[in-house]
């Protein structure tokens, strides 16, 4: 156990490990927002750390300017890691390098963990459509106020806008009524990301 009382063991921690830290955590809020527990997350923390301040002295930093100024050591030991964090999140969010890979026959892994996270992830108001597992259906539209929980062991979903399901014509609006739905109660869901059908079979 690092004795964190001692101030090279707390420089140890300082410079290898909290700008991982920092660095995953922003790029988490972009995804699920969820990490791993710390213990489980320390050998990845200390990779990114490592990276990162190849990168700083890539761009010219010394350790010498860092460690004798408190304001350049703030700025690349938070900072610095933070926006680090948020290029991660957004690179994962929007694909960006994946998208390339995969342009050139590559195919790696996706960084979002199950594929209800990456669909609720895109917040486009839609349509939806929840087949529950008694057999009844709850249509409603998905928007900004809704909510699909991001936690994989409670997958409930809040439809802010409830629609009636008409057997010919389209959903009927029929006021402001959201919903809130178990996971235990949800069979499937159907997504329509611009207008809801004319006609939806029950069965």
């Amino acid at each position: 156990m690092v004795d964190l009382k001692s101030p090279e063991a707390f420089q140890i921690v300082l410079y290898l490990v909290v700008p991982g830290l920092i660095a995953v955590f922003v790029r988490a809020q972009f995804l699920t927002g969820r990490m791993q527990k710390h213990t489980d997350a320390i050998l990845t923390y200390l990779p990114i750390s490592l990276i990162y301040w190849a990168m700083v002295m890539i761009a010219g930093l010394t350790v010498k300017e860092i460690s004798e100024d408190p304001r350049v050591a703030l700025l690349t030991v938070f900072l610095g890691p933070a926006i680090l964090g948020a290029l991660l999140g957004l690179n994962a969010r929007l694909d960006l390098v994946r998208g390339l890979l995969r342009k050139a026959k590559l195919n790696p892994v996706h960084p979002v963990p199950t594929a209800w996270d990456w669909k609720f992830q895109r917040t486009q108001p839609q349509f939806v459509l929840v087949t529950m597992t008694d057999g009844e259906c709850v249509a409603g539209r998905y928007d900004e106020s809704s909510f699909a929980s991001s936690d994989p062991t409670e997958r409930d979903i809040y439809i802010e806008k409830v629609l009636e399901i008409q057997e010919h014509g389209p959903w009927k609006d029929v006021g402001d009524k959201g919903i809130l739905i178990r996971p235990s109660e949800i069979r499937y869901i159907e997504f329509f990301p611009a207008n809801p059908p004319n006609e939806v079979s029950k069965t």
